[in-house]
């Protein structure tokens, strides 16, 4: 059997991972109200003719695609949050300026999560 992890945070409750996992998750889900990601968002976006819709151009491929299959990426990953010292390059990169943001249709965007992931994993 593995060795037991230690609980030392959130009374006892919560392992390390799971303490900056919550801490991540915190700062991750407020970059939805960060203006800048409105920002990028609005520049790519044009009108459909004739409705009052809007859709968006995708970095990668060029294409125009709705609403809900646009998501707003980061150029450089954020990267990890495991400890005290990873926070403020975190938050630095999570919450950059405009150029540091891209909008990508959905498959655009798992095709560079994806190489991202096998990239670090050969690291």
């Amino acid at each position: 059997m593995g060795k037991r992890v230690e609980r030392t945070r959130a009374g006892k409750t919560w392992t390390e991972s799971r303490y900056f996992g919550f801490i991540r998750g915190l700062l991750r889900s407020g970059f939805s109200r960060y203006p800048v990601k409105h920002q990028v968002k609005k520049a790519a976006s044009r009108q459909k003719k004739g409705m009052k819709r809007f859709e968006y151009e995708c970095a990668e491929c060029g294409s125009y695609f709705p609403n809900s299959q646009v998501q707003v990426d980061h150029k450089e990953p954020a990267g990890s949050l495991k400890t005290y010292k990873d926070l403020p390059g975190f938050v630095e990169r999570l919450y950059c300026e405009a150029d540091g943001l891209q909008v990508l249709c959905k498959p655009c965007h798992l095709t560079k999560t994806n190489e991202e992931r096998e990239a670090r994993k050969k690291a």
